[in-house]
């Protein structure tokens, strides 16, 4: 049906961001980053990333799934969702950056994806179980992530 190939293409495009190479772009996001602001905005969002890592490698099967791991990364992400707008109070940017000014620019926005990735990984934190409930939760997770990069981030 049409809302099964929607959430099929949501889900393609939420794993292929999920899954992008997090250590090698935290490395390189962090060389070279001249601010400290900056520098603590890259590695929440690094963290951010190597969470939801965590989560795409048991979908994959690529890691066992373990319930323990599965709410620690959504608890993970539920608190780094809470940090993000405070990382981004301050209105810097760094050749390094990758932040749209439209950050600033449309900041109210920009914290109601993440307050609303926060809430969404509170719910789901207790509802991921079993490997099941997995897929659901890392396309909700995801679609927070992609909304916020699709228009914050160069």
């Amino acid at each position: 049906t049409m809302i099964r190939s929607r959430n099929l293409v949501v889900f393609g495009l939420s794993l292929a961001f999920v899954m992008a190479p997090v250590a090698t772009s935290d490395m390189l996001a962090h060389s070279g980053a001249l601010n400290k602001d900056v520098a603590a905005r890259m590695t929440l969002m690094s963290n951010m990333g190597r969470n939801m890592g965590v989560l795409g490698k048991m979908l994959q099967k690529k890691a066992p799934f373990d319930q323990g791991k599965v709410v620690e990364a959504i608890n993970n992400i539920e608190q780094l969702a809470v940090e993000t707008p405070k990382v981004f109070e301050k209105r810097v940017l760094d050749p390094k950056s990758e932040a749209k000014e439209l950050i600033w620019e449309e900041f109210k926005s920009f914290t109601k994806i993440s307050t609303g990735l926060a809430a969404s990984a509170k719910q789901l934190s207790n509802a991921t179980k079993s490997f099941d409930d997995l897929r659901p939760a890392l396309i909700a997770l995801s679609q927070s992530c992609k909304e916020c990069h699709s228009r914050f981030r160069e």
